[in-house]
């Protein structure tokens, strides 16, 4: 489920497919935030309007992080992985509170890369000068 503002006029809610991209519900917002019709007001009242989610999961921005949202989704048989941050600062610190634990949830992370060294083993991809920074094997 993702927004998109078109020049700061009128913006476009859209729930679509993972694997292919197509649209399965679609909603009209004027913001992100703040308003009747904005983007949040959007994502409430297209979930309410889905007659079930049965199997499926919602991924969203940070921006859909709410209850509400998440309860329609959980109501409607779906699940969802939300992103956090800062705007939701209570759970945000709990998922890092999570994270430090030493068999934490989360997927491991990298350790950072001091400028100018180069981890073992990394090769830069031909489109990315950046060495790979995923603890996951390349495909």
């Amino acid at each position: 489920m993702d927004g998109k503002m078109i020049r700061h006029h009128i913006g476009l809610l859209t729930l679509a497919q993972q694997e292919d991209g197509a649209p399965q519900a679609v909603a009209v917002h004027d913001q992100k935030q703040d308003t009747p019709r904005c983007e949040q007001s959007a994502a409430v009242a297209l979930l309410e309007k889905l007659p079930a989610l049965d199997g499926k999961i919602i991924t969203a921005d940070p921006l859909h992080c709410q209850r509400r949202q998440a309860r329609l989704i959980v109501e409607k048989g779906g699940d969802y992985l939300f992103g956090i941050k800062g705007n939701q600062r209570r759970l945000l610190q709990e998922a890092q509170a999570l994270d430090a634990l030493p068999d934490t949830p989360f997927l491991p992370t990298t350790k950072p890369v001091m400028a100018g060294s180069k981890p073992e083993g990394s090769m830069p991809s031909p489109s990315s000068p950046w060495p790979p920074t995923s603890p996951l094997p390349a495909p």
